[in-house]
């Protein structure tokens, strides 16, 4: 297992592009499971495997000090390397063996050396699976040359077995080559697979080119004309379009349907890298383009509409996608209340618009449909049921939420969204319910939890979020940067992940970073729910921003129990003393009525808490905090 390990860390600084990397930072990837010390010493054992390769090979590839260890990439030759040569030959021939020789996947082989390890190795595989599938895509859409065609389509079928055009193409070279059964049986066992992972039939493109081809049809020549491109269209930002999700408020006994229909099509869009989204609200009887626009925002080029269309049981919604470049609707689609259907949905929704945009999608990251279990509508509906409490920030409400996605497990233990949720109000507790005896266990269920989810779903954001809250409140800091950075290369474009990362950068003390995130949270969602001011106060506070502090805790006022304690301690360190004294009264007072400890909190055991509660990495931010505290305690 240790050469395993030593081979896993030289996986890991080739792929991920670092070349170098820190003690801590290893030891945690490779052994998240030990305490640092044992983890540092088995660190300790690899360096000595990979200095005795170095010395086998007379390869000086290795540079090892006392905080980092790297390696001269340019010493060490890999598949990879012989596959991004292939390709930048066009030997695509070449490039096809080499990807038929990876049919187990990534770095075989190294799977289950560690949890931490093998998610990331699962994220980086389907990150290069993009970037190839992105490549190739490009290339196949430029090249004139039939045989290069195919052998372009060939590398891209080993890499997804459903990208339209590299289907397209293979289905029509079959067909000139073998004839027009051989071209039907491809597409029915394409099609047949399709359905059966993604619950998707083929799109209407594909159907009309393998109706042209049979014998006897005289439009074989206009089916297949090169590309499926829907429309021309260059995104308003340079890099990535954005998406807005739009809810169109109603009020209607399934409403909480529609919102949870909204969360979860912006979760899906989130697994993909190619494009930002964000979410807003409409509020109006009579909705025309110019409103959906409007809502949407500046600097938009796709706008989703959500819209319940019959308040009767059961509810059906519509999902309009409007293109604000091309000037009209792209596509609509009806929807079911029945949670089951939705992802299929969502997949739909996903490669519309990827043709939209001309966006080349790998289908790694679009929800697998065949798993689902018989009992996923009802274990769905009381995930719903818990979505709609937890937002509440209530310690009843959050009892019956953890009831809730309790029995949504039961009812389906593959649903990944109710270990993240149960993981996230478990890992709220000690700041709604201050001072519960359960904390400690609390922390150490979500902690379970979280792992869970992120072993059924990687590429769901909320659940690399939800096991980095888990790492950070646990003090293992570096695990828990490792999993927010990796919900951020998911989607740098998500406003909640966005201000989850900036908050726990701040407590983790990367401050200019906290701030950047910060930035482009409240850029992206100029309208955002109360709670993410009252990340903002902590942020601002410990960046040294007290006057922000005190902004933004009056925007989120009541919500957190600790709140006013941070503008108390910012209004303190301001010397405003009067002000400091009247919000550590408040501060005390809501302390006061979410405690649910022994007795009920004397200034002295409010300062104490306040102090000690947050999971602050740096001793200077620390006492910085403390020393706000007890000046407003003074002063209150």
């Amino acid at each position: 297992m240790g050469k395993r390990k030593a081979c896993a860390i030289l996986a890991y600084l080739l792929l991920s592009g670092r070349s170098r990397e820190t003690r801590g930072r290893l030891a945690a990837l490779l052994w998240s499971e030990q305490d640092e010390e044992h983890a540092r010493g088995s660190l300790r054992q690899c360096i000595k495997d990979l200095r005795r390769l170095a010395t086998e090979t007379r390869l000086n590839f290795l540079t090892v000090d006392k905080l980092v260890l790297g390696i001269d990439p340019t010493s060490i030759r890999s598949d990879m390397d012989e596959l991004e040569r292939a390709l930048d030959d066009r030997n695509y021939d070449r490039a096809l063996l080499l990807l038929g020789k990876a049919r187990d996947g990534l770095c075989a082989g190294l799977d289950d050396c560690d949890p931490v390890f093998d998610n990331w190795l699962r994220m980086q595989s389907t990150m290069m699976t993009d970037r190839l599938v992105t490549r190739l895509a490009a290339w196949l859409a430029a090249e004139t040359d039939p045989r290069q065609r195919k052998s372009i389509a060939a590398c891209i079928l080993q890499l997804d077995p459903f990208f339209d055009d590299a289907v397209v193409e293979t289905i029509r070279r079959v067909c000139q080559e073998s004839g027009y059964a051989r071209a039907r049986a491809f597409f029915e066992r394409y099609a047949a697979e399709l359905k059966a992972d993604m619950d998707l039939r083929p799109p209407g493109e594909i159907l009309r080119l393998v109706e042209a081809l049979k014998p006897g049809k005289g439009e074989e020549k206009q089916a297949t004309g090169p590309g499926l491109v829907q429309s021309e269209h260059d995104s308003r930002i340079p890099g990535k379009p954005m998406i807005a999700i739009i809810i169109a408020r109603r009020e209607a006994e399934n409403e909480h349907l529609q919102f949870a229909l909204a969360t979860e099509l912006l979760a899906s869009i989130s697994r993909f890298r190619h494009w930002t989204a964000l979410s807003t609200e409409l509020q109006t009887s009579r909705i025309s383009f110019e409103d959906v626009r409007v809502a949407a925002g500046e600097n938009v080029d796709i706008g989703v509409l959500i819209r319940l269309i019959d308040a009767d049981v059961p509810a059906v919604f519509e999902i309009s996608c409007y293109d604000f470049l091309q000037g009209g609707e792209a596509f609509r689609l009806t929807v079911p209340s029945d949670p089951s259907s939705w992802r299929s949905a969502f997949n739909e929704v996903c490669a519309r618009f990827s043709a939209r945009l001309q966006i080349a999608l790998s289908s790694a990251r679009l929800h697998r449909i065949s798993q689902t279990s018989p009992n996923h509508f009802s274990a769905y509906d009381c995930w719903l049921d818990g979505q709609r409490l937890s937002i509440m920030w209530r310690k009843d409400t959050e009892e019956a939420a953890i009831a809730r996605y309790e029995e949504a497990i039961r009812l389906d233990p593959d649903l990944s969204c109710a270990y993240s949720s149960l993981a996230a109000v478990l890992n709220s507790r000690w700041i709604v319910v201050p001072g519960a005896p359960s904390i400690q266990q609390d922390l150490t269920r979500a902690f379970e939890l979280a792992k869970r989810s992120v072993l059924l779903d990687p590429f769901d954001h909320r659940n690399q979020v939800n096991l980095a809250w888990s790492h950070l409140l646990a003090r293992r800091w570096d695990l828990a940067d490792f999993h927010f950075s990796l919900a951020h290369e998911q989607n740098a474009g998500n406003p909640a992940t966005l201000i989850a990362y900036a908050l726990a950068s701040s407590f983790m003390g990367y401050h200019e970073r906290a701030l950047e995130l910060s930035k482009r949270c409240f850029e992206l969602n100029p309208m955002p729910d109360a709670h993410y001011h009252g990340y903002q106060a902590t942020i601002a506070f410990l960046a040294g921003d007290l006057e922000g502090c005190v902004d933004a805790a009056a925007k989120c006022d009541q919500l957190f129990a600790d709140i006013h304690g941070w503008s108390a301690a910012a209004l303190a360190l301001l010397k405003r003393n009067r002000e400091a004294g009247d919000e550590f009264r408040r501060f005390l007072r809501n302390l006061s009525a979410a405690w649910q400890g022994q007795g009920r909190p004397d200034r002295a055991l409010a300062v104490d808490w306040f102090s000690t509660a947050f999971p602050i990495r740096h001793p200077a931010d620390q006492v910085k905090l403390a020393r706000g505290i007890e000046l407003a305690a003074q002063s209150g």
